[in-house]
């Protein structure tokens, strides 16, 4: 299942709970605010193993966006999304 948060780690606990509620196989998109969990350290070791099985995605536009490079995690772009939607089925949105 490929799951999706979209506000930042900083002032919301989606990707925590995310994190938790992940089953092996679950892929994970980081989207909007969330792409800033890749900059930081305490996530970027929470979020390493998913991204060393290559099921950690961060969304590149918004990376951009807000100024960040992202450190794990495969980038993508909308039409990449669309990909992951197609090919997983409906995300979980957190």
């Amino acid at each position: 299942m490929l799951h999706t948060v979209k506000h930042s780690p900083l002032s919301h606990y989606n990707l925590a709970q995310c994190l938790r509620y992940m089953a092996t196989g679950d892929q994970l998109l980081l989207w909007q605010d969330a792409v800033i969990a890749v900059t930081l350290p305490d996530w970027q070791r929470q979020l390493a193993s998913l991204a060393d099985r290559g099921g950690l995605y961060v969304m590149q536009d918004d990376l951009v966006a807000r100024g960040l490079e992202g450190q794990l995690g495969q980038p993508v772009a909308m039409a990449d999304l669309v990909y992951l939607i197609v090919e997983k089925g409906s995300p979980q949105a957190w």
